[in-house]
């Protein structure tokens, strides 16, 4: 697959900004190589290292933190923006939105159906897949009520099939994974069976390969094979077969071009 050159041309400029947002947190100029030692040495924030301040200059320590702020911050609201970027390249969807907000009808039978089901999985009482027969509920039933859920990417294809998608880290927390799992059930309820509902991750930690994925949290409420969408097949699945690796060029070609540049602006004395 190649890359509108808009496209590829909107991802750079994103990315290049990105960077430059985080090393600018970091810069010589604002942040002194004192106060970067100091954040080694906080006590109150149980951050005390005196061994690694004593042993490494203060540059080394700098490029430290801003790795880490790297890591934090090359997360979902990045590749949620590329994610939209790669799928309105793809003629195969018709409508593609980023946050997007629908209203779903329920009631207290659908509330208690819901969470019963994630609290016996969660309890290894039941499977997390395949999923229960919810209730359906018309919109116009006088017992409705409406809740507003929020998928980070929203995509329909030419057959009027409405797709879901959460984007997240490929290691979140249980709280993540226990919400995402209930606002999936609570679409399924609302929508039925033309919908498509996906938890996304843009890499797998554990390799190319899907059958490596290990994060326990996840693989705890969602099936791997039918529930989640990670690495290649993610991007492969929105943009079209070589978008994985159309998109990695994109990231090669900005670390190729402006890395050196902006590794040069945090370690300046």
């Amino acid at each position: 697959m190649k890359l509108k050159d808009t496209t590829r041309k909107n991802i750079i400029g994103y990315l290049e900004g990105f960077l430059q947002g985080l090393v600018n947190k970091y810069d010589p100029d604002v942040v002194k190589n004192a106060v970067i030692k100091q954040v080694w040495l906080d006590p109150k924030r149980g951050k005390y290292k005196p061994f690694h301040t004593a042993l490494l200059p203060p540059h080394f320590l700098r490029l430290h933190s801003f790795f880490r702020s790297f890591d934090t911050s090359l997360g979902q609201g990045v590749f949620e923006y590329i994610a939209q970027l790669i799928a309105s390249d793809n003629t195969f969807w018709v409508k593609v939105e980023r946050n997007y907000t629908l209203a779903i009808p329920t009631n207290n039978r659908i509330k208690e159906s819901i969470a019963t089901f994630i609290e016996n999985v969660k309890r290894k009482k039941e499977r997390p897949y395949p999923l229960p027969p919810l209730p359906r509920l018309e919109p116009s039933s006088s017992e409705a009520q409406e809740i507003l859920l929020r998928a980070d990417l929203y995509l329909e294809d030419k057959n009027d099939k409405k797709y879901f998608f959460e984007i997240k880290s490929p290691e979140p927390n249980k709280d993540v994974c226990s919400q995402t799992k209930e606002k999936f059930l609570y679409f399924i309820a609302g929508i039925g069976p033309n919908g498509v509902y996906k938890f996304c991750f843009p890499y797998n930690p554990w390799g190319e390969e899907k059958v490596n994925y290990k994060w326990g949290f996840t693989l705890s409420l969602f099936d791997l094979n039918n529930e989640i969408l990670i690495g290649k097949e993610f991007w492969d699945f929105i943009g079209g077969e070589g978008s994985y690796e159309a998109v990695l060029d994109v990231f090669r070609e900005v670390g190729t071009t402006r890395g050196e540049e902006l590794l040069n602006k945090l370690i300046r004395k």
